[in-house]
């Protein structure tokens, strides 16, 4: 029931923030401190923002409706979410976490890092 509340969760947040940034860069860029000076910028704030991050909510959805599908999706979120918390170190590094936003996104992402170990470790103690 736990895995299904997140994946709701997951839906719902990375789905809004994906169709947010693949419909409207702009907007997204400004609330996120980004600026688009060019279509390049445009297309880029649409494909890693908008198409990774709906993809992302859409296979939760689906890891919602198809349970087989719950494990592979953690994996891949596993996958991205430490990524993203690499930048944060490198970012935190060069002296450049100066901004309350990365602050609070880098508190999701770790609560995110924690809860799909502890249920990928689940998933592996399963016998059946």
């Amino acid at each position: 029931m736990v895995n299904k509340l997140f994946l709701f969760i997951t839906a719902l947040v990375y789905g809004y923030l994906g169709s947010w940034a693949l419909f409207f860069p702009e907007s997204f860029s400004e609330q996120v401190g980004l600026t688009i000076n060019t279509d390049v910028g445009s297309g880029e704030i649409r494909s890693v923002y908008g198409g990774i991050n709906l993809l992302v909510g859409l296979y939760s959805l689906l890891a919602i409706v198809k349970s087989k599908n719950e494990e592979l999706f953690f994996k891949i979120l596993l996958f991205l979410i430490s990524g993203i918390l690499l930048g944060r170190i490198v970012t935190a590094f060069f002296g450049e976490f100066s901004s309350i936003f990365l602050l609070y996104f880098t508190i999701f992402e770790i609560i995110y890092l924690v809860f799909l170990l502890i249920a990928l470790r689940k998933f592996q103690r399963k016998i059946f």
